[in-house]
């Protein structure tokens, strides 16, 4: 009777890819955002409020993956910089909704640029239809595993 042994791969395991092609795309963007004295996790937060200004903590949360620890620690610290500013609902004053400053949006406009050239620099050697199929494929995954 033969026996097979299935040997584990790290190099070969889809997670382990996924991490070090994320910690490497993260450490390009975090060198680029040194001179402005931010972190990626700041720049995330900033994007998105870019994108959908006045979330609540809850909804940057939801839209980022962080826990709300970590939110409020990061919309504390920009807050210090002047990037973002709290102010309370206008409908329920207990809800708290956080804004880019002027500051802020200011920055906003200089920074996108650099993640477009992370992006490209990432994707190099692959075509636009290999670059979709990458990202359909990670949203796949994204979704497999976050239900």
């Amino acid at each position: 009777m033969l026996t097979i042994i299935m040997v584990f791969s790290l190099d070969s395991s889809l997670g382990f890819l996924m991490n070090r092609a994320a910690n490497l795309m993260k450490g390009a963007i975090e060198e680029r955002l040194r001179k402005y004295g931010l972190t990626a996790p700041q720049w995330a937060v900033l994007a998105r409020l870019t994108e959908e200004d006045g979330l609540n903590h809850s909804e940057i949360c939801a839209r980022l993956f962080f826990d709300k620890p970590t939110i409020t620690g990061i919309v504390g610290r920009l807050e210090k910089k002047g990037l973002v500013k709290r102010l309370k609902g206008a409908k329920d004053r207990r809800e708290v909704k956080v804004h880019l400053t002027g500051k802020g949006k200011n920055l906003m406009d200089e920074l996108p640029s650099f993640a477009e050239e992370v992006n490209r620099a990432a994707s190099k050697g692959l075509d636009a239809r290999e670059s979709a199929a990458l990202k359909d494929a990670l949203r796949k995954v994204i979704s497999n595993l976050g239900s």
